[in-house]
């Protein structure tokens, strides 16, 4: 739990990759670029560069020399876009309020046992407390910006049912499932890695489930077996009750028998990778689709999301294409390209796609991910 939590604040700086220039001071630091006018200092970058380092040791030690650069030239390009943003949010007057940063501040508080612990977990993270407000208030400029950009984006209901007939089957289809109960003999291999497949304990093994298979065969119900035979520890209390399962859940031996069994059948004994099993059915349900009605709603929420993100993915473009970009570094970032047909090493063609992600929650995240 202390985990999970400790991680709200990283997920706050993480998302969005927003402005540090604000809390660092660099008016010593070299320019490595401008966008219409406005810089991004060498210290900005190092600044999160060292900050999203030191959240995770193991990336930072396994990152190359060019992989590094890669990272600066993600950061700077996604710091110019930050400013891109604040400088449409200055001339359309858009403000974040502190009123709305300290509700911010208090959901995060919120997720900590105290405030004392909140602060504490800054510390350890080498987060100063302006530094994420700061981040917060860019996050929710980004949101009103966002906001503002895609609220003309509209889902007809025409286009709701074209999307429904068009993915009835692959997207709207419940499959047939079984409720199933079962008794397993298990190789000993299974649970003891010290123990070596052999002749003798598979042997032993199926002698085990041929009497529980004349135990049944003489009336003995089910569950009472499974209860005092079955080796599998997570459902023999509960009689080898498994719930239900539909296809693709069970190894396939397992399934095989188990979908060609009628309800109150139960199998022969079946083998798999775990030892022998004998399984019943209990009950069984018929696949069917669920219906327009049932769906509508989600399919809207789903389409205007998605709309929603291509209109705001143009709207950027469009920003970044009127915009006043300069790199003053060898390593110079993407932005230029943006929208563009460039030409990588190999000669392929890109399309200045990947720098969309500059603004997705995870992408730095992901980034380092990658590289561990």
């Amino acid at each position: 739990m202390k985990r999970i939590l400790s991680t709200a604040i990283l997920k706050i700086i993480v998302v969005a990759v927003l402005a540090v220039s604000i809390v660092f001071t660099a008016g010593c630091s070299a320019t490595v670029a401008t966008i219409n006018g406005v810089a991004v200092k060498q210290d900005e970058v190092e600044a999160y560069v060292n900050f999203l380092l030191i959240q995770d040791p193991e990336a930072s030690a396994n990152l190359t020399n060019e992989e590094r650069i890669d990272l600066e030239k993600n950061i700077m390009d996604s710091l110019l876009v930050v400013k891109l943003l604040e400088q449409y949010a200055a001339n359309n007057n858009i403000v974040v309020s502190q009123e709305e940063i300290d509700m911010q501040i208090d959901g995060v508080i919120s997720s900590y046992a105290s405030e004392s612990e909140f602060e504490s977990d800054l510390k350890n993270k080498n987060v100063d407390r302006k530094f994420l407000e700061y981040e917060l208030q860019n996050q929710i400029l980004r949101n009103k910006i966002y906001s503002e950009a895609t609220v003309e984006v509209i889902v007809t209901g025409e286009q709701i049912e074209e999307y429904y007939d068009e993915n009835r089957e692959a997207m709207f289809k419940i499959p047939s499932r079984i409720r199933v109960s079962h008794i397993l003999s298990m190789f000993p291999w299974i649970e003891d890695k010290a123990i070596e497949e052999n002749d003798k304990d598979r042997e032993k093994a199926k002698d085990e489930i041929e009497f529980v298979a004349e135990q049944l065969e003489n009336g003995a119900e089910f569950g009472d077996v499974a209860r005092e035979y079955s080796d599998d520890s997570a459902t023999s209390t509960d009689g080898g009750d498994l719930g239900f399962i539909t296809e693709g859940q069970m190894v396939e031996e397992f399934e095989t028998a188990a979908f060609s069994l009628e309800v109150g059948e139960t199998s022969d004994i079946v083998e798999t990778m775990f030892g022998y099993h004998i399984i019943k059915v209990f009950d069984k349900e018929e696949g069917t689709i669920q219906g327009f009605e049932e769906v509508k709603e989600n399919i809207s929420v789903y389409l205007t999301n998605q709309k929603k993100v291509e209109k705001w993915e143009e709207f950027i473009k469009k920003l970044i294409e009127d915009a006043d970009i300069q790199y003053l570094t060898e390593n110079k970032g993407n932005l230029n390209d943006v929208g563009d047909g460039v030409e990588d090493e190999s000669g392929d063609k890109s399309s200045g796609e990947e720098d969309d992600a500059l603004l997705d929650d995870e992408s730095l995240e992901d980034y380092l991910d990658e590289n561990k």
